[in-house]
């Protein structure tokens, strides 16, 4: 009875669901209406914020603007606005309003950049999180599908086989599941996606607002280029924590249990493989640092290179006029093949054994096993059948992920905390007094006050600078 009671409830709150929210701004066009403009078209309020949970996971609230695409080239003017959970005006406030709390009860502790951001997105992360949760879980389900569907076809060989409705029920399952797990994982990317852009958008306003209210003691530390060094490098690295932020948890979770259903699946055989898994961690942790380095290395000589062409271009008729062309062009040469082309070289070559390593050890993991286990075991959970081999290797696949990512997650948050003392230092930098500045309105402003009230309200007409019966010469 309790069965039949939640099923029915189920079908009631889907058919709820299904029923379209009253969206007054979002307007659909006829489908011979091509004249439309793009707000009588969609509207100005994005459809998202108005659909229901059936259309958020399957992200059918785009449909809309993919049919227009068959018609038409996407523009600007197609798109609906920037939803209200992420629309930088309102992002930016949010932020001010957390951090300037930091700042006034600075007296009790230390300002935290970490608490304004959190109390920012705090709530976007933990979503993010519980669906990453969900998708784990999903993850380690696939094994014991597969297990038993292997079970299932291996009974058919002997006397007395399985009916076939397990069959079709195991590979229902195992369809049902890649299915939820895929609008699990597509839900969980864009709630990071939307975290990221509000950390990006919280900590570029406040960085470009402080910058243009610093005093002339901290102009002197904090030049134009440092500041852009900021926007450019520790904005993002602080907004690509997001990318490992769940592998700090979800990482020692899943080895404990793969490790765990492996232990169940193969005995003690399998800690061999787990051993020259764990073994290689600090060898692909050194390539990825190795590559990024590279990367680096090679992005700085790129600038230089195109900084230079730069400056060629703008200072041509000097170079010219004095015949340098032959010094320059031997200056870019250098930057080209002996820095960018070098950096590039030391790029493909770590780049190469990066992926040798990535494709040697999961075969040398599962090689080693299997021959561990078929000369000193195969008796503890039987021999080496189709169903051992395939269940171990698609453990083996859960495990690798988080071995390889864990250690790049640590040297992703290292990096991140050293950008945000950076931001916090100049977040906290000495300002102008502001009771010595005098704001005067802007010219714009008076000029739209004027055409307003019809009249000047001023002796210059709005204008900054106001010219009678002059003569150039």
């Amino acid at each position: 009875m309790v069965r039949y009671t939640m099923l029915a409830l189920t079908f009631a709150l889907f058919s709820v669901e299904l029923v379209p929210r009253k969206m007054s701004e979002y307007v659909l066009a006829e489908d011979d209406d091509d004249d439309m403009t793009s707000a009588s078209r969609f509207g100005v309020r994005a459809p998202m914020e108005d659909a229901n949970i059936f259309s958020l996971l399957t992200f059918s609230w785009m449909s809309p603007l993919l049919k227009l695409s068959q018609s038409k080239q996407i523009t600007e003017d197609d798109l609906w606005e920037v939803p209200s959970h992420i629309a930088p005006v309102d992002v930016a406030e949010t932020f001010d309003v957390h951090w300037q709390h930091e700042l006034d009860h600075h007296l009790h502790c230390t300002p935290s950049l970490w608490r304004a951001l959190w109390r920012t997105t705090g709530t976007h992360i933990v979503i993010g999180g519980f669906f990453k949760l969900i998708h784990d879980s999903f993850s380690l389900l696939n094994p014991v599908l597969l297990s038993l569907l292997l079970g299932f076809v291996a009974s058919h060989t002997s006397a007395s086989p399985q009916p076939m409705s397990h069959g079709y029920f195991y590979a229902s399952c195992m369809l049902g599941l890649q299915i939820i797990q895929t609008i699990v994982f597509q839900r969980s990317v864009q709630i990071d996606m939307d975290t990221k852009l509000k950390i990006n958008t919280s900590l570029t306003t406040a960085l470009y607002k402080k910058s243009i209210r610093l005093s002339n003691e901290s102009r002197q530390e904090y030049t134009t280029g440092a500041v852009a060094m900021l926007f450019w490098t520790d904005v993002a690295r602080v907004g690509g924590l997001i990318d490992y932020i769940y592998t700090i948890w979800s990482a020692p979770l899943q080895v404990v249990i793969v490790i765990y259903m492996l232990f169940n699946t193969l005995g003690y055989s399998v800690f061999v493989g787990v051993a020259i898994m764990a073994a290689s961690v600090p060898l692909n942790n050194h390539v990825s640092k190795r590559l990024f380095t590279a990367i680096d290395e090679l992005t700085k000589n790129q600038a230089k290179r195109a900084s230079l062409i730069v400056e060629v271009l703008s200072g041509i008729r000097a170079i010219k006029l004095y015949a340098w062309e032959h010094p320059f062009v031997r200056k870019i040469q250098h930057v080209r093949e002996s820095l960018e082309l070098v950096s590039l070289s030391k790029y493909g070559q770590t780049l190469a054994w990066f992926s040798i390593s990535s494709t040697a050890v999961p075969f040398l993991v599962s090689f080693t096993t299997f021959l561990i286990y078929s000369l000193f075991d195969n008796k503890s959970h039987g021999p080496l059948t189709a169903r051992l081999v395939f269940v171990s290797l698609s453990l083996f696949g859960l495990l690798r992920s988080p071995l390889v990512t864990f250690p790049t997650a640590i040297s992703v948050i290292a990096n991140a905390k050293i950008s945000m003392n950076r931001i916090h230092k100049l977040l906290t930098s000495n300002e102008l007094d502001l009771e010595s500045v005098t704001r005067l309105e802007s010219i714009r402003r008076l000029n739209y006050r004027s055409s307003v009230q019809g009249s000047s309200g001023s002796d210059n007409n709005g204008f900054a600078v106001q010219v009678t019966d002059g003569s150039f010469s």
